[in-house]
């Protein structure tokens, strides 16, 4: 039987020690059972974007998995019962990698196998997976992540694969699955096809070769100068491309004559640095289709000579697609290593050459260049054709090319069979599908639908070892493809099970299966020893990782969400799957949320190379888990790049947390001192007619703040909702509603005791509505909070979101608290001009408001006095906004504002000419109050330098205005704020007994003792030399307010509490 774990709160606020209270708290109860056996209402089900257990959590993974948990929590208050289950994406690509470095391999794929095997390999898969799975799991509960692993899907397991291969089925059974030989993006370290998505993922900026060379036209006495930055290309050269519409010249250079494009002629010609040369004709693209040429390197590749003898080899071709503004508007066409140049020798009927293998190296059948590895043939290929007389030049050139996105080795594209989804084939469905799904942010959404729209055929099949393979067989008697789609059609169309009928569905144990072929009955039958993309894997996780019940009733899932590079990645192969296996424009989201990057504090990538990486592990080990949490949220939109400060960490949030755990301190010292009980409640307090206008206005707020997050949370604007909570705990509650109410609250008169009353029932409804709006943010401190004050019966997750409440909300005062707050705020900047210190009462405040604020201000006369902590105060409505009016309005309603002025050095420049010098001279020795009285009477002043008059107006003076002697000034908006600087020595007393009296009041309840107790002695250290003078002539009066029997300011107490006033650090104790 599970015991509940009872939590109590300290008088610190200790993150970690509440962190392993909160879990120690969860384990003791079954949370999840709790909330599927409670009232809510609807259920609904989460698929998890699985991470690939290649390597250990980083921050990026924190960021993406703190906004899951986030959703489910806020969901969960909201009412719903989520299947929250975790999902493992543990095949393909980034395993097999992550394997071969840990067995030392350096030769890729092919050495693998030789060296370990295919059993071993996959053998150690399992391995890596298994380890790292032990990691993630470990931060996912330091995260507090609320993910149900027990019940997590892993994408190799065989139930998993049978329910993929339905994807295939369908696709097969639609005609959108389709075997092809085409032009394929080929990673040469991988070893492996990679699809047109993942070829987008990674382009960087590279060098590569700019090779123009010449070929010699058979039927005429010029030369075709073509261009290419793949110099191994030549070997698999087929036609040379002319744009129909191009304008071709025939160029005399020396003693031969060159064919170039027109457009790039004299830009060529500057490149190669020729200068000669002379234009004798030009002739259009189009009229070069079919012309043969002389490859240059025929002797070297005897069997592409014997394909250049082809009628339609080594030809002009005339094809739109040519860009006639690059190279030498002739490019050569490579039908074994270009995507578009195999289209045009399909379309042409042309034979392709392809002498390269699965190691990207030159067969036998490339001559010359056999075994060598294709990008290092571009320098011996240069060689050669400078040997021949055909090298026109060989430079450099920076451009953007794709690398593959595991080993970050430049692409090759490669003539191959695979098979494809040939995404066309579906008509409008997936980008009706895409269009159905709400984005939260245009940006990410335009992305999105960009790519969907492109339609590109999908490379499936990846020439691995891990990963849910194909299930094809090929015929070697009738070459027809046998496709079963389950355990079952495989072993009954079997004819050897080496492994019997429960054999792995993985390689090599689904290899060593003979079938009997479906339209031969030949035994002669070998699977293609493909398995699927990565990607595919975790695309099928909405159908695969459920039962055909669970994804009828729960899918399309309310709400998905994973990093922005998936637009190419897990989101979009997650569409296309559903669209496929619906054969309808069904997504399997109704949401998607794009996450942005997280970057280092400098905005810089994080890489292991850098040593910028910050480990999930190390991250939550060292800081307050919430801390983290709150900060993903708090610093950036969802869908930006987040730069990751822990200095930053440790500012705001950490203020923000810290607070609202003292809050809940003051709270329940002191509603505990005074014997509160839930039965005093706000409506009890609202029919006692005990609430006064602060705490109208901070329900009121209340009310607003619980409408924000409500709407923010459900459209992902998770930072508005960080920075509106934020704003409530420091800027409404602690630092204006708490210093307002603390003084009702220490006086402790028997008649008050319902007043003090009303104000704990205030705060007993912020606090615990402020527990549970933050809870997604910070699920620890909010539990803890929530169960050590409120003595929660049950986990905060079984509560309710708040409701809105129209009835608490009074625009009008909260208009007039605005307002208040803000007179205050440029009072407190006033008294920092004037070096008064904000516990010093004065004798006098003149505050200036605009038009129809001074009603709404005078309607908190009572509590701006004591704000302002002023002996009187009066409110002025002022019309004017700058400049000589605005001074001349404050002089005739009698404030005492003195004018400022300086010149507008750029306008008077034309007026002063030579005299400016002087000019300056004179106006600072010019009375401003003279030239404001000129200036109104006369609209101009007039200065006399050396007999000449220079005459400026209004427009020529920068005029503003300070305070008069004895007072400061400051202004803000529509504000400003003008207080006396007379100090009276008695009054500044007062304010400090009374300050430290309340301090040490605070202390007596904090350490337990009765309010009628008479205590030995009040002990005050580190005052300053002016307080400690003020505050020993009245020790008698602050030992009575205290009730002590003596003060004093020596170090004889046992123990101290740091305090402070006015930000001066002080100790205090009383005994």
């Amino acid at each position: 039987m599970l015991i509940k774990i009872q939590m109590e709160l300290s008088t610190k606020f200790d993150a970690k020690r509440i962190e392993s209270q909160v879990k120690e708290y969860i384990k003791s109860i079954d949370l999840e059972k709790q909330i599927f056996e409670s009232d809510k209402p609807e259920k609904i089900r989460f698929i998890e974007g699985p991470p690939t257990m290649n390597g250990i959590p980083h921050a990026g993974h924190l960021r993406g998995r703190v906004i899951k948990d986030l959703w489910y929590r806020f969901n969960t208050l909201q009412g719903k019962k989520i299947e929250f289950n975790g999902g493992w994406d543990t095949q393909g690509l980034p395993v097999e990698l992550q394997v071969e470095k840990e067995l030392g391999v350096t030769g890729g794929k092919t050495e693998a196998i030789k060296q370990f095997g295919v059993e071993r390999i996959v053998s150690e898969c399992k391995k890596v997976v298994k380890k790292y799975n032990k990691t993630w799991v470990e931060v996912d509960e330091l995260l507090g992540m609320s993910f149900n692993h027990d019940k997590a899907y892993w994408t190799f397991r065989d139930e998993f694969i049978e329910r993929e291969w339905q994807v295939l089925k369908k696709a097969y059974e639609n005609g959108i699955l389709e075997e092809d030989f085409t032009v394929i993006a080929y990673c040469p370290s991988c070893q492996t096809s990679l699809s047109h998505a993942e070829v987008n993922q990674g382009y960087e900026e590279v060098k590569d070769p700019s090779l123009y060379y010449k070929v010699k036209l058979v039927d005429e006495d010029a030369f075709l100068i073509v261009w290419t930055t793949m110099p191994f290309t030549l070997v698999t050269d087929a036609m040379v491309g002319f744009q129909p519409e191009e304008d071709y010249a025939y160029v005399k250079v020396e003693n031969e004559t060159w064919i170039i494009g027109k457009t790039r002629l004299e830009e060529f010609m500057t490149e190669v640095k020729i200068e000669d040369y002379k234009i004798e004709k030009t002739s259009k693209g189009s009229e070069f289709e079919g012309r043969k040429y002389i490859h240059p390197l025929l002797d070297l590749i005897p069997e592409l000579n014997q394909y250049s003898k082809l009628e339609n080899y080594h030809v002009a071709v005339s094809e739109p697609f040519v860009d006639a503004s690059t190279g030498s508007g002739l490019v050569h066409l490579s039908p074994a290593n270009g995507e578009e140049d195999i289209k045009i020798a399909n379309k042409r009927k042309v034979k392709i050459f392809s002498p390269i293998n699965d190691e990207v190296k030159f067969t036998e059948h490339a001559g010359k260049y056999q075994g060598m590895f294709v990008r290092d043939a571009d320098r011996p290929i240069v060689e050669d054709l400078k040997e021949c007389n055909a090298l026109v030049k060989i430079g450099k050139i920076k451009h953007k090319y794709p690398l593959c996105w595991r080993s970050h080795h430049p692409i090759v594209w490669l003539a191959r069979r695979g098979w494809f989804y040939k995404l066309d084939r579906l008509d409008n469905k997936a980008i009706d599908a895409a269009n159905s799904v709400e984005y939260f942010f245009e940006q990410p959404k335009n992305r999105f639908l960009g790519i969907i729209k492109e339609r590109h055929p999908w490379c499936i099949s990846r020439e691995r070892i891990w990963g849910c393979p194909l299930p094809v067989w090929n015929c070697e008697e009738c070459n027809e493809k046998n496709w079963f789609f389950t355990r079952k059609e495989i072993v009954d169309a079997a004819e050897n099970l080496p492994d019997g009928p429960d054999f792995e569905l993985h390689r090599p144990w689904i290899d060593n299966i003979t079938v009997r072929c479906k339209k031969c009955n030949s035994t002669k039958t070998k699977r293609e020893e493909y398995v699927l993309d990565t990607w595919h894997n975790s695309g099928a996780a909405p159908y695969s990782s459920l039962t055909d019940e669970e994804y009828t009733k729960e899918i399309p899932a309310p709400f998905f969400t994973e990093g922005i590079d998936q637009t190419r990645g897990w989101a979009y192969t997650l569409l296309i799957e559903n669209v496929i296996l619906n054969n309808s424009a069904t997504p399997p989201y109704k949401s998607f949320l794009f996450q942005g990057h997280v970057l280092d504090e400098n905005g810089g990538k994080m890489s292991k190379s850098k040593g910028n990486v910050l480990e999930g592990a190390e991250l939550l080990q060292k800081y307050p888990t919430d801390l983290v949490r709150f900060y993903f949220m708090w610093k950036a939109s969802p869908i930006e790049p987040l730069s990751f400060s822990t200095d930053e960490l440790m500012s705001r949030p950490y203020q923000v947390i810290n607070t609202l755990f003292n809050l809940h301190l003051y709270f329940k010292q002191n509603s505990e001192y005074d014997n509160f009980e839930k039965s005093n409640s706000i409506e009890w307090a609202k029919q006692n007619d005990l609430l006064t206008s602060p705490d109208i206005w901070l329900l009121s707020k209340l009310q607003k703040l619980i409408q924000t997050m409500t709407e923010k949370n459900q459209t992902c604007k998770f930072h508005e909702c960080a920075k509106a909570i934020d704003d409530f705990i420091i800027n409404n509650l602690s630092q204006v509603y708490i210093p307002i109410t603390r003084g009702e609250l220490w006086d402790e008169e028997e008649e008050k005791k319902n007043r003090r009353l009303a104000i704990y029932a205030v705060l007993d409804n912020v606090l615990k509505t402020l527990d549970i709006l933050i809870h997604p943010f910070c699920p620890f401190t909010s539990e803890h909070l929530y169960q050590s004050v409120f003595d929660g019966e049950q986990s905060i997750l079984l509560d309710k979101w708040p409701q809105f409440q129209e009835s608490l909300v009074n625009e009008k005062i909260e208009e007039s608290f605005d307002i208040m707050k803000d007179v205050v705020s440029v009072s407190s900047a006033a008294r920092m001009k004037g070096k008064l210190k904000r516990r010093w009462p004065l004798n006098e405040a003149q505050i200036c408001v605009k038009k129809g604020d001074k009603v709404k201000l005078e309607s908190l006369s009572e509590l701006l006095q004591s704000q302002l902590n002023v002996e009187k105060f009066s409110v002025t409505e002022t019309e004017k906004e700058s400049g000589l009016e605005q001074i001349l309005e404050l002089k005739q309603l009698g404030l005492p504002a003195k004018p400022t002025i300086e010149l507008e050095r750029k306008k008077i420049g034309p007026k002063a000419k030579q005299h400016m010098g002087k000019l300056v001279a004179k106006f600072s020795e010019t009375n401003p109050e003279e030239i404001i009285s000129t200036l109104q009477k006369e609209k101009k002043f007039d200065f006399e330098i050396d007999g000449d008059i220079i005459s400026l107006d209004n427009e020529d003076f920068i005029v503003n205005f300070d305070a008069s002697e004895n007072f400061a000034m400051a202004k803000r908006d529509n504000y400003s704020v003008f207080i006396s600087t007379l100090r009276n020595k008695e009054m500044m007393a007062k304010g400090l007994i009374k300050d430290i009296a309340r301090r040490l009041q605070t202390l007596r309840k904090e350490k337990g003792y009765n309010p009628t107790d008479i205590l030995n002695v009040a002990s005050i250290l580190d005052l300053d030399d002016e307080s400690l003078e003020m505050i020993k002539e009245k020790a008698k009066d602050l030992a009575f307010l205290v009730r002590v029997k003596q003060v004093n300011f020596t170090d004889s107490c046992k123990e101290y509490k740091d305090d402070d006033i006015d930000g001066q650090k002080i100790r205090i104790s009383v005994e």
